[in-house]
Parts: C-alpha cells; structure tokens; sequence
C-alpha cells in the first residue's frame, strides 16, 4: 500500500494545483497549495497511473517502462480520510491516468469523492479533474461532490498538441470538453469554479501564443485560473533528452497571466521580446509601464481603479485601500501608502502625491523576487 501511494503521489508533481516551488513539498503526495489566502495542505495523487495514450511527455505514457498502480475508490478515499482526520492535509486533488475506457476511470474517480461526501461526511475541498472526452452526465455528477473541476488543455493548439501526442484530437477530446464543462459551470457555478493547466515548453510554443489562448479561454469559458506546469522531461519517455521549462519563465507566465485576468490587461499589451516570449529579467508590468511613459505620472489623488493598478508597486488590494482612503480626503503623504502595502520602491517614479515626486528614499525597500502566493502582483 505504501508504495503504491508513493508512487501515484510522486507523480502528482505533473498536475498542478498551484504555483508553489517543489522544494515547499511535504512529501510525494502532499504538496502546499492556496485556499483562501492561506497555504493548505493537498493529498494529491492519481487513482491510475495506466494510460491508454502515449503522449512523447507524460510520465503515464502507455509504451513507458514502469511500475503500474491503481487504487479503488475505496481503498483511497480511506486512506485520505485516515490522513485528514489526522489534520495530515486539508483537502483532496484527484487525477488519474486513463486506464482502457474514459468514462469507466471518471466514475471511478467520482465514485471516490462520492464515498468522502456520503459514507464520511467529509465536507471539506475536493478538486477532481475531469479527462479528455468524458461524458456530459459524467461532469454532471462530477460536480454534484467537487468544490472545483479542472481539465488539462496541454497545449495551445492543434499544431502544438500534434506534437507530443498524436492520439488526441485537441477540438474533440479538449476544447469541446472543456465548452461542455464551461457551460455546465455557469449554469450552476462551483464553489471554487473551473481551471486548465497548459504544460510549457515541450513543444516550442510561444508565450504570446500561450497568453493569448488563455485569454481566449478566460473571455469565452469563464476559467478562474490558468496553471503553468513547466515540461520536465522524464526517463524512458521521447522527450527526455529535452530541455527542462526554466522557473524564471513559470513566473513571467503567471505574473502576466494575472495581469491578463485581473488587471484587465489584453494580451497585445503584454511586451514580449521579438520572439513573442516575456522577457525573463524583468516583471512585464514592469517593462509595460517603461514602454509607456506617456501614461505617467499618474496623480494619486485624481487616480481611479482602473489607473491606479496600472502603477507598478500598486496591486489590487493596495489600489482598493486607496479608494476607500480618498473617500474620507486626499492623501497627503508617501507614508500613507506604504502603510497600506504599496511599494514605493518600484512605484515613486510613476507617481505624484498632490503634484509632487515622491523623495527617492526607498532604495533599500525589499522586493519580492516571486509573485506572491495569493494573486497580489504589484
């Protein structure tokens, strides 16, 4: 039992939950994620790791040379209720590989979160992803025990997805799957919403084509997040001699990908490099308000919403607070906003505070090298 759970755990580093650095690991099978501002505790493991697909990538692939494990619905739903009820994790992520039928593994995989609901009453988190091609009713019942539902687009296109699995059909078994659960979604949203994980940089797609598919998908789908699982090739898979996604592309992902979702961004205003990549260097935030010096300085006291998160060391909730500040009258020094979290290290050359520059004191002001954990790029 013991090793079967660390093998299906260990190979639960391939779906993301969110961005958190490996190293912040528990173990093989419990990994730190974000739920409602707090760092929680997920058991994430797949149910099966026998694949019916060969994808050039996936540790899973039908023709890799490995150990293969399944659990029944039973069997983990015990062990994770073992476990929760010893405050060892706080929730549950569920994935599987698609052993012979994609139906049969999706109801094995809701049969799971049903006996957590119904035999445990367990009411906390359960994140269950939906695979490739399954049934509408399935999703249905599927959502009737999960507080969030995801599925894995993979890549950005036809072209790109060609290349490391040709047994999918990216309209059919992705797009179209991910429309039926969109749909299903705004009829009756879940609690935790809808999200997709785009693996990068297995087959040399670009972030601009990256960015601008999410947009496309956020816009028309109604996703409430986007995950960036960066390519690590695997032994004994097609693709393991290739060159591993760089953490440093990871974060500009996510850092533009909140601007594009949160600071009402467009993805022709992001600034990529002449090949249609972020630069790694710098945030793009950053580099947009450098490549737009016509918008600046921005006037505090005048400011609205909507200019004030276009200020670099200004996020969504610092740009809040001011609102609600100049309510009550204006602001009148720099110490009122960094009190309230606006970094002025990054923000004093991009502002006026009643017609006057901010004192370049602040040179030795910290920055965080990493966006944050709870959505706050400033």
């Amino acid at each position: 039992m013991q090793k079967k759970l660390q093998i299906l755990g260990n190979l639960g580093i391939f779906e993301v939950s969110d961005y958190i650095y490996q190293k912040d690991r528990y173990n093989s099978f419990i990994y730190p994620s974000v739920y409602k501002n707090k760092i929680v505790k997920l058991f994430k493991v797949l149910l099966s790791n026998n694949c019916k697909f060969n994808c050039l990538y996936c540790a899973n692939r039908k023709d890799r040379d490995c150990p293969r494990y399944s659990f029944s619905p039973e069997e983990l739903a015990g062990i994770f209720y073992e476990m929760w009820s010893k405050r060892l994790v706080d929730g549950l992520f569920l994935s599987s590989g698609i052993d012979k039928d994609v139906n049969e593994t999706e109801e094995k995989m809701i049969e799971t979160a049903k006996i957590l609901r119904k035999k445990y009453d367990y009411h906390g988190y359960i994140h269950l992803k939906i695979l490739p091609g399954v049934d509408e009713l399935l999703i249905k019942k599927a959502k009737i025990y999960s507080d969030r539902l995801s599925l894995n687009m993979e890549a950005v296109g036809s072209s790109y997805l060609k290349k490391i699995s040709q047994e999918k059909d990216f309209s059919k078994n992705l797009l179209n799957t991910l429309k039926k659960l969109a749909y299903l979604n705004m009829e009756n949203p879940l609690k935790n919403g809808i999200s997709t994980q785009i693996i990068v940089g297995s087959c040399q797609e670009k972030d601009k084509e990256i960015l601008s598919f999410v947009y496309y998908l956020y816009r028309n789908y109604g996703l409430t997040k986007t995950y960036y699982s960066g390519f690590i090739p695997v032994l004994n898979t097609p693709l393991e001699n290739r060159k591993p996604c760089s953490i440093e592309r990871q974060i500009r992902l996510y850092q533009a990908d909140i601007l594009i979702r949160k600071y009402q961004f467009l993805p022709y205003e992001i600034p990529f490099d002449k090949n249609g990549n972020l630069f790694l260097n710098k945030d793009p935030k950053l580099i947009w308000a450098e490549k737009n010096k016509d918008f600046f300085p921005v006037e505090i006291n005048r400011a609205d919403f909507h200019q004030l998160i276009r200020i670099p060391g200004i996020g969504i909730n610092s740009a809040k607070k001011i609102i609600e500040i100049k309510k009550q009258g204006k602001i009148k020094s720099e110490e009122v906003l960094k009190k309230i979290g606006v970094c002025l290290k990054k923000a004093k050359d991009y502002i006026l505070i009643s017609g006057k520059k901010i004192k370049d004191f602040y040179r030795d002001e910290k920055e965080e090298i990493y966006p944050t954990l709870f959505d706050e790029v400033i």
